[in-house]
C-alpha cells in the first residue's frame, strides 16, 4: 500500500482518540471512512463492498452516504495499465529509476515503506429493555527490518448505557526492539493511557530492558522481557502525577493454529511502588483476504487504585479487523 492511504488510515484513527469524538448517527463516522478508503486501495478494491456492507450493517442511518463515499472511491480507482513492450536499443544503457522506485528504495523511518498494518473495528447497539451502544477501535503499525522491530499501537472504546457513558478509555504506544544477538534483545516501550472511568485517570509509562525467547519455530513462539520502568500515574482529575520506580516482567506468546486462525497473549506485571498486572488475549480468524475476525480479552489489576475505584477492569472485544 502506498504511503498516503497508510497516512490517512492512521492520522484519522489517531485524530478520533485524541478529540474523543462521539459516534456519529446520520453520517459516516472517521473510522468508518478510512477503513473504506483503505479497503479501496487494497487489492483494486476487491473487498470494498464486503467492507462497506459490513458498515452499513453497524451505523444503519449512515447507509446513503456511505454508499455514495464507496460509488466515488470506484470512481477513482486506477485502471489496469496496458503493457508496452519495448525493444532493447543497440547499447545496453540502465534505465532511470522510476518514481516508485524512489519511492521504495526511501526504508527512513516516517516514510513507511516495509510497514505493515491493521485496522479494528468493533460496534454494538441494543434497543428493548435496555439501551445500549459500544464501540471499539484499534489500529497497529508494525515494521520488521534485520535488527530493528517496531510496533505503534492505538485504541479506543466507548460504551453507552442508556445514554450514560460508563467506559472511555484511549491509549497510543510504542514498543522499540533491537536485537543483539539470536538469542538476546533489548526493548525499549513508551505509553499513554487515559481511562475516565477507571483504576486510574491517566498514565504514562516507560520501560527498558533486556528480551529472551524461549521458543521460535514456525507454530509457536515465546518471548519474556524484563527490566526497570517507571511510570506517571495520575488518579484523579485535577490532581498532579505521581512516579513510581519499578520493575518489570513480561511474557508474549503466540500460536498459529493454522493458515487461518492466530492465537496471542501478552501479560505484563510491573511490580515496585507500584504493582500492576495487565493481560491481553486475542484470538484472529481470516474470513477473505485482509479481512478477519476478532476476538479479545483485556485484564488489567491496579493494588494501587483509589478509594471508590474496583483494582479490576476487563474488557471484551468482537469484531472485523483489516490487514494491509
Amino acid at each position: 500500500m502506498s504511503f498516503f492511504p497508510k497516512t490517512t488510515v492512521m492520522a484519522a484513527v489517531t485524530a478520533f482518540f485524541i478529540t474523543l469524538s462521539p459516534v456519529a448517527n446520520a453520517q459516516i463516522s472517521p473510522d468508518i471512512m478510512n477503513l473504506l478508503i483503505v479497503a479501496s486501495q487494497k487489492d483494486n478494491g476487491a473487498n470494498l463492498d464486503l467492507v462497506a456492507g459490513l458498515a452499513i450493517a453497524a451505523n444503519p442511518g449512515a447507509a446513503a452516504a456511505i454508499n455514495e463515499l464507496v460509488a466515488n472511491l470506484k470512481k477513482q480507482m486506477p485502471k489496469k495499465k496496458e503493457v508496452v513492450v519495448v525493444k532493447p536499443a543497440p547499447i545496453a544503457h540502465p534505465a532511470p529509476a522510476t518514481v516508485q522506485e524512489l519511492v521504495e528504495d526511501n526504508s527512513g523511518f516516517f516514510s513507511l515503506h516495509g510497514w505493515d498494518g491493521e485496522v479494528e473495528l468493533n460496534y454494538l447497539r441494543s434497543s428493548g429493555n435496555t439501551q445500549q451502544e459500544s464501540l471499539g477501535l484499534a489500529g497497529k503499525l508494525k515494521r520488521e527490518t534485520d535488527q530493528l522491530h517496531h510496533v505503534i499501537a492505538t485504541y479506543f472504546d466507548l460504551n453507552k448505557n442508556t445514554g450514560v457513558t460508563d467506559k472511555q478509555r484511549w491509549g497510543i504506544s510504542y514498543k522499540l526492539d533491537y536485537d543483539v544477538s539470536d538469542k538476546i534483545y533489548l526493548t525499549g516501550f513508551a505509553g499513554y493511557e487515559n481511562d475516565q472511568f477507571g483504576a486510574f485517570r491517566e498514565r504514562v509509562t516507560t520501560s527498558l530492558g533486556i528480551g529472551y525467547p524461549i521458543i521460535s519455530s514456525d507454530s509457536y513462539s515465546w518471548k519474556v522481557e524484563g527490566g526497570p520502568s517507571i511510570l506517571f500515574t495520575r488518579d484523579l482529575p485535577g490532581e498532579g502525577y505521581n512516579t513510581s520506580f519499578n520493575a518489570f516482567a513480561s511474557s508474549i506468546f503466540d500460536w498459529t493454529i493454522n493458515d487461518r486462525s492466530n492465537l496471542t497473549n501478552a501479560t505484563i506485571f510491573y511490580f515496585g511502588t507500584k504493582n500492576v498486572i495487565e493481560s491481553k488475549t486475542a484470538l484472529k480468524v481470516k474470513i477473505n483476504g485482509s479481512l478477519s475476525s476478532k476476538f479479545s480479552y483485556d485484564i488489567r489489576y491496579d493494588k494501587g487504585a483509589p478509594l471508590g475505584r474496583k483494582k479490576t477492569d476487563t474488557v471484551a472485544r468482537a469484531g472485523l479487523l483489516y490487514d494491509f
